[in-house]
Formats: C-alpha cells, sequence, structure tokens
C-alpha cells in the first residue's frame, strides 16, 4: 500500500482566490452569504441568500479560446483551482502530469444548468437555436472532471463524482484510492460548483434552506440551536494528492497525510 500526501491546494471561493485569505476569514467568522434581490422573481422560492462568487468570475485572460470552448462557468472555475493547485504544488510543467502517472478526481453535482435550457428551450418549442457541438459538454455533470483532463493533457484514469453534496469529498477519496492501491502517482481531485437558483430550489422545496433572509450575516449557522437551514455557493476547490515517495523525490512540499477513505449508502 502506498502512502498518499497533499502537495497542492488551490481554490475559488466568495472569499478570494488562496487558501490564506479562504482560511483567515474562515478563522474570523466571516460571512460571505449576501441576499439575492434578482431572485424575487421566481415565485414561492422562499430563501434569497447565497454566497456569490464577485465580481464574477471570467475566464483567465491567459486561457486561449480554442482550450475553453467545452467550458462553461463550472469547468472555468475548476481549471483555474487547478492551475493554482498545480503552481502550488510546482507541478504545473512537469512531465508526469501528462505521462499516465497522473489522474483526475473531480466532482460536480450539476454540471451547467445555463446550457440545460438551451436543451429545454428545444423541447419545448422544437427550436435548436444556440445547440452546438460543445452544449452537452459543458452541460453534462461530470464536465469538470473531463474538462481538467483535456485541458491539463493528462493521461491517466478520470473519475467523474457527481453525488450532491459529496461530489468533491468522493473526488478526493477516489484519488486517494487510485494512488494508495498503485494505480497513479498523482491525482488532481477536488470539486466545483457553479451558482444558480434552480439549485437553491432544490433545497428549498425540501425545506432545507435557511429563510433568514434580512439577516444574510447570520446564516447558516451549524451546530447553532437556532439554525434554520443551509445556504447556496459556488466556488471551485482542488487539491493535488500524490505518493509520497514520490513527492519526497522532488522535495515536494507535504499540506498533510490522508490515511484513509469509506464511503456507502445507507439504502
Amino acid at each position: 500500500m502506498k502512502r498518499v500526501v497533499v502537495t497542492g491546494m488551490g481554490c475559488l471561493t466568495a472569499f478570494g482566490d488562496n487558501w490564506q485569505s479562504f482560511r483567515s476569514q474562515l478563522e474570523n467568522g466571516k460571512n460571505a452569504v449576501v441576499n439575492m434581490p434578482e431572485w424575487e422573481r421566481f415565485d414561492g422560492l422562499n430563501t434569497r441568500l447565497a454566497a456569490p462568487i464577485r465580481p464574477a468570475f471570467k475566464k483567465p485572460s491567459h486561457y486561449s479560446r480554442k482550450a475553453v470552448r467545452s467550458m462553461s462557468t463550472v469547468s472555468l472555475m475548476a481549471t483555474r483551482a487547478t492551475e493554482l493547485a498545480l503552481i502550488d504544488a510546482d507541478l504545473l510543467e512537469h512531465s508526469c502530469i501528462s505521462d499516465g502517472s497522473c489522474g483526475v478526481a473531480y466532482g460536480s453535482s450539476a454540471g451547467d444548468t445555463e446550457q440545460m435550457k438551451i436543451f429545454g428551450n428545444m423541447l419545448e418549442s422544437g427550436d435548436m437555436t444556440g445547440l452546438n457541438a460543445t452544449t452537452y459538454i459543458k452541460s453534462m455533470g461530470h464536465t469538470t472532471a473531463v474538462n481538467l483532463g483535456v485541458f491539463y493533457n493528462v493521461k491517466g484514469r478520470v473519475h467523474t463524482t457527481s453525488s450532491a453534496c459529496t461530489s468533491a469529498s468522493q473526488g478526493l477519496g477516489y484519488a486517494y484510492e487510485a494512488i494508495r492501491y498503485g494505480h497513479q502517482k498523482v491525482m488532481i481531485a477536488g470539486g466545483a460548483e457553479a451558482l444558480c437558483p434552480s439549485e437553491a430550489v432544490v433545497f428549498d422545496t425540501l425545506f432545507a434552506t435557511s429563510t433568514r433572509n434580512d439577516e444574510p450575516q447570520l446564516t447558516p449557522r451549524p451546530f447553532d440551536k437556532n439554525r434554520d437551514g443551509l445556504v447556496i455557493g459556488e466556488g471551485a476547490g482542488t487539491f493535488i494528492l500524490e505518493e509520497l515517495d514520490h513527492a519526497l523525490e522532488r522535495g515536494a512540499h507535504i499540506y498533510a497525510e490522508l490515511v484513509g477513505f469509506g464511503t456507502n449508502s445507507d439504502g
């Protein structure tokens, strides 16, 4: 059995795009939740709360149009978070990323809902305007993992995890197993999600969202007796997992060691 360590981290969040800023905000009890007045038009939606990235995330200028033509916002966020993680791990230009030693295990719950609207319009009206060869690739639930593999020229295994709230954590777990059992030396692992009111509706219909709409700074509040539900947000987080010997051989900085993973169904 191989030992598995974390050698790189990258994130895009409502708290910023670097781990230091993200951690500092969390430790200081900061909150990125805001009221979403643009959601007022959705009759019957109880929550008006979310944690968006502001200003809205845009394609990095150094990404060519051709390289990202199959990407929607969620894949772009995953790609940028992964770039930051690979830089942090000093692996961005390393041969191991594209020689078969590296794989991807990355999650997204829903893919891109903006692209799904185009399919919905086709089914409703019979009009295929807006549909092209990349519409499905942008919208599919496994869009993040697939696009990461193509963008970074990864030739190892690709795990596409789409399991709602556990999409990213399962991605991390399957990446851990891929290295532990000797299938890969390096894995790109994590998850991403773009903000959409349709995702808020999913939890709202389950009566699981916070409706503290006039006090966004006070919610969500897990483990608090006055909690009233969850708040959705958006962003991406990537970890670079690596076989310990591989990391030591190249003198990598090691953040942590992963020592176990389990995933089960309650039936």
